[in-house]
């Protein structure tokens, strides 16, 4: 190649570098969110960026919610005005500012529902502004994963896991006394036949079911709306048919003809009947008192059938909670005496609180003393170096776990309450912050493993993150 062949040659490759580190200088660049979502009666307010410039958006609103950006000064205080606010139009239900050049300069989006007064705000766009605390921003990151379609999480097939995740969710309004969160109770009970049958859909599976009547009390016991507790005795009222005649009346897992190859309405098991012993012990404090001993009598059968009648096989010597009974030749046995869960054990330790808060007996409460030490004592199978874990949880982490996932964080609910009697001689703060404590995040989401940092295999969902805000709570309870 001749010399001014080869100049020439050079001089072109220049350009077309030159044009391509132009054109990459020149793209603009995709927007992004730079802060976190955030909630304000279950609206979502986002903050999004690019080129310099930043826009505020309000979605899962309605006419009269507004949005709007928040100029900050290097104090990182609001300067006066606002900038750039939009309103959600008649029959819309999001609404997004005009974008608005930030430079140097701290921005933040603000936004509020129409008819309410609180104002929530992203942090801003900036670096030296603190966080949220780990509390509420693994709530926020749990509340990524609702889905406003279906008023479940992450399109929930079994809908009992949202009915927890709901719970946890209320009992952050309880303990923080942060109420616009419960603009997701009302919108939850808005979906599917709530209104008609208490719950959104029709598994079959009665524990299903009575999660949801757990969840609409604590929604009652936080708005004194009366759908909640009439949902709530839709779904416990309609349970007198599902018992099981070889098993003494303990409730069946399920209906009759529900999975086949199953066959769970053949199979009698704790987590079901502790549920029931639950609902209608908290029922009995709350209805009208002409209907108070209908409640209070069922409450007090329940727990007989547990300790002296065909469910006793559940209880075990050792002060743990058995699984469930299966049929066999007419009447129901133990078959697998070691299979135990940490939610088995929760659900009794809960059913026995409300009862012993529905009648002032000591006896439930020294009841579930003896299953909370058998549980969190010197050698239970639950605990690993202190920290719960479920040893019969064989599939966890990965795509077969499902269920158990968010078996630890019912118990940690059900220990709370038990030390929240204020007599329980065995439930203790300490244990709470164990767990809490031993709980690491990536990007403020939880896995399945409650200890050590999250492995590759352990990816989170909102089970396990309904879960491990359970445990988180104890570090946020308003004085």
């Amino acid at each position: 190649m001749s010399g001014s062949k080869a100049a020439r040659w050079w001089a072109l490759a220049g350009i077309v570098v030159l044009a391509a580190v132009i054109h990459v200088l020149s793209r603009p660049e995709p927007a992004h969110e730079v802060a976190a979502p955030v909630r304000v009666w279950s609206r979502v307010i986002t903050l999004t960026a690019a080129d310099g410039r930043a826009t505020a958006a309000i979605d899962n609103g309605g006419p009269g919610d507004s949005v709007w950006l928040d100029r900050g000064d290097g104090e990182l205080r609001v300067r006066a005005g606002r900038v750039g606010t939009a309103a959600v139009a008649e029959h819309g239900a999001s609404a997004r500012t005009d974008s608005h050049r930030y430079g140097g300069d701290r921005l933040r989006a603000c936004g509020k529902a129409g008819d309410r007064a609180e104002i929530r705000c992203t942090r801003w766009t900036s670096a030296d502004d603190p966080a949220p605390d780990r509390v509420e921003r693994a709530l926020e990151r749990l509340l990524d994963r609702y889905d406003h379609r279906t008023g479940l999480w992450e399109n929930d097939s079994s809908t009992w896991q949202s009915a927890n995740a709901l719970t946890t969710l209320l009992d952050y309004v309880t303990r923080t006394g942060d109420r616009q969160y419960l603009g997701y109770l009302d919108e939850i009970y808005r979906h599917g036949a709530v209104a008609e049958l208490g719950i959104p859909r029709d598994t079959g599976y009665n524990d299903d079911e009575l999660w949801w009547a757990l969840a609409w009390i604590e929604g009652y016991d936080l708005t004194h709306e009366a759908r909640y507790l009439e949902a709530a005795r839709r779904i416990v009222d309609r349970m007198d048919d599902r018992r099981a005649s070889f098993c003494g009346g303990g409730l069946a897992w399920a209906r009759t003809g529900v999975d086949p190859e199953l066959r769970p309405w053949e199979q009698v098991n704790s987590i079901t009947n502790g549920l029931y012993l639950t609902a209608v012990a908290a029922l009995a404090t709350r209805v009208d008192p002409a209907l108070r001993t209908t409640y209070l009598d069922r409450a007090a059968t329940t727990w007989d059938w547990f300790a002296a009648r065909s469910g006793r096989p559940l209880l075990d010597s050792t002060g743990l909670i058995n699984d469930h009974l299966d049929r066999y030749d007419g009447t129901c046995v133990l078959v697998d005496e070691n299979r135990r869960w940490t939610y088995g054990q929760a659900a009794l330790i809960s059913g026995l609180v409300a009862l012993h808060r529905a009648t002032n007996n000591p006896e439930p409460l020294a009841a579930a003393d003896r299953i909370a030490a058998a549980a969190t004592g010197s050698g239970s199978p639950f605990l690993d170096d202190g920290v719960l874990t479920e040893p019969s949880a064989v599939n966890c982490p990965g795509p077969g776990c499902r269920d158990a996932e968010t078996y630890r964080g019912v118990f940690v609910r059900a220990y709370r309450e038990l030390l929240d009697t204020g007599a329980s001689r065995v439930a203790n703060p300490e244990f709470l912050t164990r767990q809490a404590n031993s709980l690491q995040a990536t990007a403020d989401e939880y896995g399945f493993r409650w200890q050590g940092a999250a492995a590759a295999d352990d990816r989170p969902n909102f089970a396990t993150q309904a879960a491990a805000l359970d445990a988180l709570l104890t570090l946020r309870i308003r004085s």
